[in-house]
């Protein structure tokens, strides 16, 4: 082979090489980006959907006559919408640890609340009490409260990754049943629903500022 070949394959080979170097470096990012951009959408899709549903749920329960009831009926469906907003945003590569793990605690925890919940539906059924003037003021509030939820998800920022998305979200769904569970406190004469209430209060602002700093440092 003459040095002018030489010089010609060895010019390929570069070429080559280069490519190959400017892909790994750059391409994988694209991909990575892209892969990133489309499970964002996919989440954000999910939790509008699930979030739609919940609050169609929440405005249709029937008045039973009972606070406590009314409470529980709406409070069910908002956790089944926490549980599916945490697994959606596992599915979708949340990749913050103390995310991920406030997404699996929930799950958790919030499973448990519900079964605990229809377990007291059921007592409190049985018992057949009754008190419309204190169904009427918790309802007042309820009914504000999904209003003023409407406005707060119409005004969302938008998100930069799937762990701003799944924040952001839940944290308006956290504050949710915070307001809700203020609102049953005093109107309530259902001991364990009161113990659930303060739980849900407490546990559920400590896990907001929690969500908080987490966006603050991302």
């Amino acid at each position: 082979m003459n040095k002018k070949a030489i010089y010609w394959t060895g010019g390929i080979a570069a070429a080559v090489l280069i490519v190959l170097l400017f892909w790994a470096l750059f391409g994988r990012n694209t991909d990575a980006g892209s892969s990133a951009q489309e499970n964002l959408s996919s989440y954000i899709n999910d939790e509008n959907e699930l979030m739609d549903q919940m609050m169609q749920d929440m405005e249709n329960i029937s008045p039973a006559g009972n606070a406590a009831l009314d409470f529980l009926t709406g409070m069910i469906p908002h956790h089944q919408a926490a549980v599916s907003m945490s697994e959606s945003y596992l599915k979708y590569g949340g990749s913050d640890d103390e995310l991920r793990q406030l997404a699996e605690s929930i799950i958790q925890v919030q499973k448990q609340e519900i079964q605990q919940m229809q377990t007291m539906i059921d007592d409190i059924k049985k018992q057949g009490t009754q008190n419309a003037g204190q169904e009427q003021t918790y309802l007042n509030a309820y009914e504000k409260m999904l209003s003023a939820h409407h406005m707060d998800h119409a005004s969302h920022k938008s998100p930069k990754n799937v762990d701003d998305a799944f924040a952001q979200g839940m944290i308006m769904h956290h504050q949710m049943a915070v307001d809700m569970a203020r609102a049953i406190l005093g109107n309530t004469d259902e001991e364990q629903v009161a113990a659930l209430a303060q739980n849900i209060i407490e546990s559920q602002n400590a896990e907001i500022g929690q969500m908080q700093a987490i966006l603050k440092r991302s």
